[in-house]
């Protein structure tokens, strides 16, 4: 019993010392805030850290910077009715990434159907975790995600933009086509075959739009029939037989089962997804488990184009 109190105080002690670090915004200040000498604190945040086995702090030289797990943390200890046995418990779900926040930003080609695959496959077993997913054209998503708005998005980049990383989605440009089209027995479409067919384009704007033109060449040999600003306003057109479309794989797989085959373009087009992320700030542990899931979720989410039998 003894032992045990004596934790608890050492525990209550390292809480005080990073309530005080967090709220001073330094070891030298919190020292004065508790009247004790600056290397005491440095050793309380240091015991803390290993206690709960989460990286509270970004050190570089004499500067320290809050983590996301530690302004998470902050949240929870200011709640003076919780015990420390809730706090070791609420520490132990952040480290686990059980518990935080994860806000993510995505074109609305990848929100309306791979990130809510994603975010389910991530979060069934997290219930405590809250995910927010908003849908926004590229240049939002690029400058929402530099501005601090969003944990991670996922957009159309067509160069680098500075203050942000972009890890690549290797993803194909593909046709989809109305059940029963003549070209639907074809395992692979060429460009050239498409010359005549009634074709539903993007609207103009969009980094994939300029993305298809290129592809296709002069659009003069096609007849355009509608355009429509979402991909997969596109394939419900086709869905309907109004015409044939060019689009992202992630959408087309949405709509496999609805009157529609894809087939891959040829030559490969690369259709340019990225995952972005601030050069700023790091990012929380939830964040970086999400973004490693969504890289091994991709190949196996557009497998089903190849293993669907109408395809």
């Amino acid at each position: 019993m003894h032992k045990y109190y004596e934790e608890m105080s050492n525990f209550g002690r390292q809480i005080e010392a990073f309530r005080a670090v967090m709220l001073t915004g330094g070891m030298t200040t919190a020292a004065d805030m508790m009247r004790i000498t600056q290397p005491a604190v440095s050793r309380l945040i240091r015991d803390l850290e290993m206690d709960v086995k989460i990286e509270l702090f970004h050190r570089k030289g004499n500067q320290i910077t809050p983590s996301a797990e530690a302004t998470a943390f902050l949240a929870e200890v200011e709640r003076s009715y919780l015990g420390m046995d809730q706090l070791r418990a609420y520490a132990s779900d952040l480290r686990q990434s059980l518990t935080g926040s994860l806000r993510i930003a995505s074109l609305p080609a990848l929100a309306l159907g791979f990130m809510p695959h994603c975010i389910a496959a991530f979060a069934g077993n997290r219930p405590k975790l809250s995910i927010l997913l908003d849908g926004l054209p590229s240049h939002l998503v690029l400058e929402r995600v530099a501005g601090g708005q969003f944990d991670l998005g996922f957009a159309e980049v067509p160069a680098d933009r500075p203050l942000l990383n972009f890890t690549p989605i290797k993803a194909q440009l593909v046709v989809v086509l109305p059940v029963g089209h003549r070209l639907a027995r074809h395992e692979k479409i060429a460009t050239g075959q498409l010359v005549g067919e009634r074709i539903i384009m993007l609207a103009r704007g969009s980094y994939l739009r300029h993305t298809i033109e290129r592809a296709l060449g002069d659009l003069g040999r096609y007849e355009r029939a509608f355009e429509s600003p979402l991909s997969a306003i596109a394939c419900a057109l086709v869905s309907q037989g109004l015409g044939i479309t060019v689009v992202d794989p992630f959408t087309a797989a949405d709509f496999l089962g609805r009157n529609v085959v894809v087939r891959p373009l040829r030559p490969d087009i690369d259709v340019g997804f990225s995952m972005v992320t601030s050069q700023n700030r790091p990012m929380s542990r939830v964040a970086v488990e999400f973004a490693a899931q969504v890289q091994l979720l991709a190949d196996k989410y557009l497998s089903v184009l190849s293993s669907d039998p109408q395809n």
